[in-house]
């Protein structure tokens, strides 16, 4: 049987009892209708998964006792993904689909042709836990706080790969995978109308940047994003060092 998964900010640990916040307890009882012996998995990003019975249920309060751990805490391949700010249901989208994809850091860009300069960081880390949770993920990623181009590249010293459509198809992330070996990776997608010659020249200058295709065709932000996610994460889950070590951050969930 499948338990219905949540997301907590607590500290975990087997037989533990724990109150739940009022935001779970309006889903459980409202929207999964969950009652007393029932039972759900719970997870915080740092202690694993944990099989959780309810205890009780009052009108002011929610309790569950955590009966057994379900998946210890694992570390989870660094790969940041660097996106121009967009129109919000997009960039929701985008980030929807790289947590669900494994991303551990997204960094909201502010790059000359964005139509934004900010973005409601309690909205997207709403986004970021339910699309944890839906996907089996342990730990969502961190969302940081908006931040110039200019800015993000001076203090970034990760492999940083950026989607450039007048780059040649042979520069395909498909086709550099030996930096992939690099545990840090940066993924930098820009805005809708793309970088500006500007903001090129100041890419192709720093010494950890590469400019990759992402095929003949011109895409979206959110679709060039998750594009790039997928191949570098196909690419890394078929490198002999992940073979070897089974890593569960591989493997579809079932």
């Amino acid at each position: 049987m499948r338990f219905n998964r949540i997301y907590i900010n607590s500290s975990l640990a087997e037989n533990s009892k724990i109150e739940l916040a009022n935001d779970h307890i309006h889903y459980i009882k409202t929207v999964l209708r969950l009652k007393v012996n029932d039972g759900l998995r719970i997870f915080n990003g740092t202690d694993g998964e944990f099989l959780a019975q309810i205890t009780d249920i009052g009108k002011p309060n929610l309790s569950v006792r955590l009966k057994e751990q379900l998946k210890k805490p694992y570390t989870e391949s660094a790969l940041t993904l660097a996106i121009a700010i967009i129109k919000q249901d997009k960039l929701m989208l985008a980030i929807n689909m790289a947590t669900q994809l494994g991303v551990t850091k997204i960094i909201p860009l502010i790059t000359r042709r964005c139509q934004f300069r900010s973005v409601n960081i309690e909205r997207l880390t709403k986004c970021v836990i339910e699309a944890t949770e839906q996907s089996e993920r342990l730990t969502p990623p961190i969302i940081e706080k908006a931040i110039t181009i200019q800015d993000y590249l001076k203090k970034n010293n990760n492999l940083m790969l950026y989607a450039n459509e007048h780059a040649k198809e042979e520069n395909s992330i498909l086709r550099i995978s030996s930096s992939l070996n690099n545990r840090y990776i940066t993924i930098i997608v820009g805005p809708e109308g793309g970088f500006t010659n500007d903001e090129l020249e100041l890419l192709a200058s720093y010494k950890n940047t590469k400019s990759v295709s992402l095929g003949s065709n011109v895409l979206r932000a959110e679709t060039a994003a998750i594009t790039a996610i997928a191949q570098v994460r196909l690419l890394r889950c078929h490198s002999p060092r992940k073979r070897e070590s089974n890593h569960s951050e591989c493997h579809p969930a079932t």
